[in-house]
């Protein structure tokens, strides 16, 4: 199924949003991929079409 471009930038605004919450309340360390991406109702299968690490992710929600 074939994804616009506007959701493919909500879901990584979505994204963002869950691993800052998630980071704030837990922790870096503590925070998984799959927790980040259920948190933002997306499949961890799908976390690196939009980021190419965990490392990234951080730098990003920063």
């Amino acid at each position: 199924m074939k994804v616009s471009r506007e959701q493919v930038a909500q879901n990584r605004v979505n994204i963002l949003e869950a691993a800052s919450r998630l980071f704030r309340a837990k922790g870096y360390e503590a925070v998984t991929v799959a927790e980040v991406m259920k948190a933002a109702g997306l499949t961890h299968g799908g976390f690196y079409g939009y980021f190419a690490s965990k490392d990234d992710l951080v730098a990003q929600s920063l």
